[in-house]
């Protein structure tokens, strides 16, 4: 299934990621996007849509932070931005992680190479269009 979202501008970009939250749960979601253009912003929504109540911010110099949702329940986010090649310890984190339960939502996954990505997924494709408005395009995986 393919669906496309048109954002004014960030907060109604966080919306989008809060409203989208029940459908996105225990899900692998991959964002891919130039530097700037709302996938941290996204995901800022979506954590909210899941009522975490940590800050969200992205993991770019550690690579990955875990939000609780519930007690048995979380959402694990990475980002790839320095990642210039994957150790054998990141794919083998990568793989346990597809097979788990978590919520799982990977920024910068143009960086992953697509043999890497599981079958079951959401991408998310983000792009600023000329007027400033970002398009969002989202398609499910089965």
């Amino acid at each position: 299934m393919k669906s496309i979202f048109h954002t004014a501008n960030f907060d109604k970009t966080e919306s989008l990621g809060e409203s989208l939250a029940s459908r996105f749960r225990g899900q692998k979601v991959f964002l891919f996007g130039d530097l700037g253009v709302g996938k941290t912003t996204f995901l800022r929504g979506l954590a909210r849509g899941f009522k975490i109540k940590s800050k969200i911010k992205s993991p770019t110099f550690v690579g990955e932070h875990e939000h609780s949702i519930s007690k048995n329940e979380k959402l694990i986010h990475l980002d790839l931005f320095r990642t210039e090649t994957l150790e054998v310890e990141k794919i083998e984190r990568l793989r346990e992680l597809f097979e788990s339960s978590a919520t799982v939502v990977i920024e910068w996954s143009e960086r992953l190479p697509r043999k890497f990505l599981p079958r079951k997924r959401i991408e998310l494709r983000f792009r600023e269009l000329k007027s400033g408005v970002r398009r969002i395009s989202s398609r499910e995986f089965r």
